[in-house]
């Protein structure tokens, strides 16, 4: 076996990507399948228990504030403020999914109470709106609004970029993209904030006032019992660790994966070829809220998380049958992927690189 066959050229690896698609009925099977073995059962314990210990964090770390003035540990504090404020955002991302009860209503709802009022502050309906696109077509240029970044990962975004952008941005992606992290949360409560005034409606207000309520208590609080240098490092820490948590949890999902161009056709086995799973354990489960089972969120994205762990072998099975990709690696394997593929578009304007090649596994 020759070395070009252990490790296919990513040109090599995006014609089989493309090529390996299956009729819809397939996938029809596969749900009636898993729905056959009621993998689609509520597991109301599930997000009780996990809700209930990122409610008791987040209140411990919001009354912690009241206990010392020493900023060492409001700066430890903060992290874990920042921690349950993500957990916290990872339950209302399955509310919005419909991944926790049986109503459409109630998961909107509550999903609107995690994002606006106990989470972080932003608007669910942006969320909804926005992610659910991304469900649509994963990695698919001019389709997925979460390819719409500055960073860029094939070959056809970097040959669009100006000038400018190719001249000094491009170079140091895969520096940049690391330090963007820390700024995700901020972008996100100013893109929520437009949103909301773009769309007014009651629903849009209601999320307007359960943001007001939540930078109210979340800013004010140590501004009151802090001195101020020390509200600023707590509030400064908090807003970096939830943008690196949030990156860390979801650039593992697709960064470096295979892209689509616009005119390409989606097919629904992309779903799984554009997507990357991570080797699952507790630990892992629990820090990515379930979505390192990524490729079967895509597919049934709303089935609770738990069930993901029941259902992520009949996946694998599925797809060594009709030899489509199942990518699954490491979590750190999976941050290297991304920085290499960052690396490489810099090359040549994505020049192949001889000495690794990011599809390898």
């Amino acid at each position: 076996m020759s070395e070009a066959d252990i490790y296919p050229s990513s040109a090599e690896v995006a014609s089989r990507v493309h090529a390996a698609t299956l009729p819809i009925e397939y996938y029809n099977a596969l749900l009636a399948e898993v729905t056959a073995r009621g993998l689609f059962k509520r597991t109301y314990w599930h997000y009780g228990l996990t809700g209930g210990i990122a409610l008791i964090g987040k209140t411990a770390s919001l009354y912690a504030l009241s206990l010392s003035d020493n900023a060492l540990f409001q700066a430890l504090n903060a992290i874990g403020f920042g921690f349950f404020s993500v957990q916290i955002g990872m339950i209302g991302h399955d509310l919005s999914h419909g991944e926790v009860f049986e109503s459409h209503e109630v998961n909107r709802f509550f999903a609107m109470m995690a994002w606006g009022l106990l989470g972080g502050g932003v608007s669910e309906s942006r969320w909804f709106h926005k992610h659910n696109t991304h469900h649509k077509n994963p990695n698919h240029i001019g389709h997925d609004p979460d390819l719409e970044i500055p960073f860029v990962f094939s070959d056809i975004q970097a040959a669009r970029g100006s000038d400018f952008y190719k001249k000094w941005f491009l170079p140091y992606q895969h520096i940049l993209f690391w330090i963007a992290f820390s700024f995700l949360y901020p972008y996100n409560i100013i893109y929520s904030i437009k949103y909301i005034f773009r769309n007014i409606t009651a629903r849009s207000m209601f999320e307007l006032l359960l943001i007001i309520v939540h930078f109210s208590v979340v800013v004010g609080l140590p501004l009151f019992l802090l001195p101020l240098p020390v509200a600023i490092l707590f509030l400064g820490i908090s807003f970096i660790v939830i943008g690196a948590y949030i990156g860390i949890v979801f650039a593992p999902n697709h960064k470096g994966e295979e892209i689509l161009d616009e005119d390409e056709e989606f097919n629904w086995t992309h779903q799984i070829t554009l997507t990357r799973d991570l080797y699952p354990t507790w630990r892992v489960f629990y820090l990515l809220g379930g979505l390192n089972f990524q490729i079967e969120h895509h597919l049934f994205p709303t089935m609770s998380r738990l069930k993901y762990w029941e259902t992520y072998n009949t996946v694998k099975d599925f797809c060594a049958r009709h030899e489509l990709r199942y990518h699954q690696t490491t979590w750190l394997e999976s941050m290297r992927e991304i920085h290499e593929s960052l690396k490489q578009e810099k090359r040549g304007l994505g020049a192949p690189d001889a000495s690794y090649d990011i599809y390898r596994n």
